[in-house]
């Protein structure tokens, strides 16, 4: 893991100087010294700092470090993050931006938080790797809680994984008591959060506003997903674990999971069956996916991956196979694992149930993104959805289908998320080709292949690969792209595709929508369509889809004439549908 190379080099250099003064220098001030660069660029691991901390602060200089680092210390060689907190108004905003900001200072997701419980603060933070960065953390943010409300600030207590170290470099600042923990833990009286810092500073913070607002805000999410990842057996783990690694109550974890509208057994089976897709992907045997993720069998581990996923491991694997043995595809996974995740207001509109959702539920979630509703209403203005809509109801219920709208918004923040990746002409086309596939289908094919939620799915989610295989870090771009300029149809690309790649186009949308966490069945009716020569991939339906795909994308985008040639080879359609067809071509 990447250090904060300006935050730790400060320190050093501290602890240099105070040795110095200390007449303390031996070899290890030279090494330290021989370090500073590659420190400050971030370019030493975490192991490497642990080794140069220990070094510099050995046991007989514990009651020098303890009483008078704190002097050398300077906020202002810290970084921008540091900066900032100094110019806060008091301890409470320093603490509540930290929190928002700590990947600048741990460099990684601790889940440091903060609360009150009546006269008393508790802070805390997941402790890490090596006793002696934790400690120094806290000494640090000892230091800078005095320098805001003044020298007689003191922890009441305190939690520590070796608290024999942390009473010797504390020890001289603070007579508090210190208590083995398995996380790093303080606490304070409360009246401390409001003392007003005299070294508040309005310029500083707007000047410095700018560069911390470039940091994504670590949400609840992340770091609950953090510690999931700490953990070798993540589907054993139990709630009240997790909320004691986070330093919160069983009943607050609750309460701020559902203040953020989550759940903890979604969250972890969300993330369980994005590893188990990503080492079956891999190659990885079931059993031992199944025994590293947890599971008591692998028939527990089977069940319940299908029951996410809608496609068993044995298919995964094949999957995976099939792309790390065709010419240098198990690059694909690759890009599909660096895939942006989709925004929040598609996230929030996927979990709207189906069967009850709402034009005021769809409403209520889309205005609170006016960047994603302004997309929203271009889409919809666009004459492939009928008359322009006047208002957000009308774009939503008239021009592109509540019932639709779900599997809409999957494919526009497709398209949001991937343009600039992208080295597909017109990107936007292509998505419409998507929808306008599904327009086909309900006018022209029989009404008893109607009215079902997943070939609907299909249809519009069907293609959503080729966002992936025109990626701009898609190692055979250049070759799709030559033979989407040289082939027919959009048939006779696919084929290409399959024949000099062994991709196929559905199979590999399963790896992009598992990677958003879309699931269930779709995945399932994605794989029978990669199997064309099987019985349930030519089943009625499976076939008619791709036809659909096939004529709407040729029209879309190598024209009508050639839409027309397509529709000749799918001899399997009924006569009213081909002639249903025909009219459309025409018109």
């Amino acid at each position: 893991m990447k250090i904060n190379g300006i935050y730790w080099s400060a320190i050093v250099r501290s602890l240099l100087s105070l040795r110095r003064d200390a007449a303390h220098q031996d070899q290890a001030d030279e090494r330290a010294l021989l370090m500073l660069e590659a420190l400050e660029q971030g370019g030493i691991t975490d192991a490497e700092l642990s080794a140069l901390l220990t070094s510099l602060c050995p046991a007989s200089l514990y009651n020098t470090i303890s009483r008078s680092l704190i002097g050398y210390l300077d906020f202002n060689k810290m970084g921008t993050l540091a900066v900032y907190l100094s110019a806060a108004k008091n301890i409470d905003e320093m603490l509540i931006t930290l929190r928002q900001h700590q990947l600048r200072w741990f460099h990684t997701r601790c889940g440091l938080d903060f609360r009150m419980e009546g006269d008393v603060v508790h802070l805390s933070w997941a402790a890490g790797n090596c006793a002696l960065t934790d400690i120094l953390h806290a000494y640090v943010l000892l230091g800078m809680c005095r320098h805001l409300a003044g020298r007689h600030f003191c922890f009441e207590s305190m939690h520590a994984p070796q608290p024999a170290l942390a009473r010797h470099l504390l020890g001289e600042l603070s007579d508090s008591p210190i208590h083995e923990d398995n996380q790093i833990a303080m606490t304070f009286a409360t009246h401390w959060l409001t003392t007003p810092s005299y070294y508040y500073n309005a310029q500083i913070k707007h000047a410095l506003a700018g560069a911390l607002a470039n940091e994504p805000l670590v949400s609840l999410k992340a770091r609950v997903e953090e510690i999931f990842e700490q953990v070798a057996n993540p589907a054993r783990l139990r709630l009240e674990s997790v909320a004691g690694a986070l330093g919160m109550s069983e009943a607050a974890f609750r309460r701020k999971l559902k203040q953020e509208e989550l759940t903890f057994s979604k969250l972890l089976r969300q993330f369980i069956h994005d590893r188990a897709c990503q080492h079956l992907l891999a190659g990885g045997k079931t059993e031992d996916v199944a025994t590293q993720l947890g599971f008591a069998d692998r028939r527990s581990f089977d069940r319940s991956l299908k029951e996410y996923s809608g496609i068993n491991a044995g298919q995964l694997r094949k999957l995976g196979h099939r792309l790390q043995f065709q010419k240098g595809n198990s690059h694909l996974l690759d890009v599909v694992e660096h895939l942006p995740p989709l925004p929040d207001t598609v996230t929030r509109l996927l979990q709207l149930d189906d069967h009850t959702m709402t034009l005021a539920q769809v409403r209520s979630i889309v205005d609170s993104d006016p960047i994603f509703q302004a997309h929203l209403m271009g889409k919809a203005s666009r004459a492939t959805y009928g008359k322009p809509p006047a208002t957000l109801d009308e774009a939503i219920s008239r021009n592109l289908g509540l019932a639709n709208i779900k599997q809409l918004a999957v494919l526009f923040s497709a398209q949001q998320l991937l343009t600039t990746q992208s080295r597909f002409s017109d990107l936007a086309l292509l998505i419409d080709s998507m929808v306008i596939s599904h327009t086909l289908f309900r006018q022209c094919m029989d009404s008893n292949y109607q009215n079902s939620e997943q070939t609907k799915q299909l249809l519009l989610f069907g293609l959503l690969s080729l966002l992936l295989i025109f990626h701009a870090d898609c190692l055979f771009v250049s070759g799709a792209i030559n033979h989407w300029q040289h082939s027919a149809s959009f048939g006779e690309f696919v084929q290409a595709l399959r024949a000099d790649y062994g991709l196929c186009v559905y199979g590999s949308t399963s790896l992009m929508l598992l990677r958003w966490g879309v699931t269930g069945s779709i995945n399932q009716s994605l794989w029978a369509l990669c199997h064309g020569d099987t019985e349930e991939a030519d089943a009625a339906p499976a076939y008619r889809v791709r036809a659909c795909h096939d004529i709407a994308v040729t029209a879309t985008l190598y024209g009508k004439e050639a839409a027309r040639e397509s529709l000749n080879t799918y001899t399997q359609l009924s006569d009213d549908e081909r002639t249903r067809l025909t009219h459309w071509l025409a018109s």
